[in-house]
């Protein structure tokens, strides 16, 4: 599994089940990335690849994100969808007993999945908690905020769903749970006993048993959620632009966030890639070539940014050096992306 250096057949073919992050790779706000949705079901329909949908966001239950996806066009049902909401309720029924009262500092929807495991939800201020679940609830009142450090301080087993700093949104980025975690952290001096969602396994282990899947294909648009999730259990990552990540950050990835391959968006499960070679200090695919004093050749502009990525992590060029022979030829990332 090394980064971009990996010769694939058509991705669906090669893998088993596509492990599909939601925002910023099937859909952005309320609306489909372009041509991503047809692609996934004819893959499916022609190769039998599961469309698995693994999202950190907790706010809403598999049944409603199923049914977005389902008004997108994506042919999925509830049982395709996997939450940090469901990962975060399974692991609190590992450590607490049975009817255990469970703080929820988060949606209704993050409640039910509490209580699908044999706990009991509640925001009733006069409880003693056991436990403490926080999840991302875009209209949580500021006071919820203090009740739940009091909670904390008062012992209960604190378990995050996800901690992502920021969720993608049609205008931008905006704060995600992760925010709030950092908030409660600051008030209250303690951690979270455990985090449910990416780039932490439970949420990953919980979708590959959903489909029982051996040759699962994470896909997503964050380096530090999706692919490092992906590289912690060792299977193979496919990042996407579609999102967050932009060129700088993927030349700038650390081993531990770096992606098997890379496409513009989900679509390119329908592609075929080829290995980038390194060969003494020489980064080539196709007709790219990168060396010491930069980036010479024609042809696919999403080569380009390949062999400059490895290139940059080969130490043959800077990253500076990479986003400015992306620049001289007019490599910019796709309209829509949330960067």
């Amino acid at each position: 599994m090394i980064p971009l250096q990996q010769t694939s057949n058509l991705l669906a073919k090669d893998y088993d089940a596509a492990l599909l992050d939601l925002d910023g790779v099937v859909y952005i706000g309320d609306d489909a990335v372009p041509a991503v949705i047809p692609t996934l079901n004819e893959m499916h329909q022609q190769f039998g690849i599961a469309l698995t949908c693994i999202t950190n966001n907790a706010a809403r239950s598999p049944k409603v994100v199923a049914e977005h996806l389902q008004r997108l066009g994506l042919q999925v049902t509830a049982n395709d969808v996997v939450t940090s909401g469901q990962a975060a309720a399974t692991e609190l029924a590992k450590l607490l007993p049975q009817g255990s009262d469970v703080f929820v500092l988060g949606s209704r929807d993050l409640a039910d999945e509490v209580e699908l495991v044999g706990l009991k939800p509640s925001q009733d201020p006069d409880k003693h908690y056991a436990a403490i679940v926080q999840g991302y609830w875009p209209d949580m009142p500021w006071r919820m905020l203090g009740l739940a450090s009091k909670i904390i301080n008062s012992g209960a087993l604190w378990v995050g769903t996800n901690a992502d700093w920021t969720i993608p949104t049609t205008f931008g980025t905006s704060p995600g749970n992760g925010t709030m975690i950092q908030a409660l952290k600051i008030a209250t001096g303690r951690a979270p006993a455990l985090i449910a969602g990416k780039p932490d396994s439970p949420l990953m282990y919980g979708a590959i048993d959903r489909t029982s899947a051996k040759q699962p294909l994470m896909i997503g648009d964050r380096l530090d959620t999706d692919i490092l999730a992906a590289n912690r259990i060792n299977i193979d990552s496919l990042l996407v632009f579609s999102g967050v990540t932009d060129f700088m950050e993927l030349f700038s990835a650390t081993p531990e966030l770096r992606p098997t391959y890379l496409a513009w968006d989900a679509s390119g499960i329908a592609d075929s890639h080829s290995a980038v070679s390194v060969d003494h200090g020489l980064v080539s695919l196709h007709d790219w070539r990168a060396a010491g004093d930069g980036l010479s050749g024609h042809g696919d502009a999403l080569d380009a940014i390949r062999v400059l990525a490895v290139a940059v992590w080969e130490l043959v060029i800077s990253p500076d050096q990479a986003m400015s022979a992306l620049a001289e030829r007019g490599i910019s990332l796709p309209k829509g992306a949330t960067n």
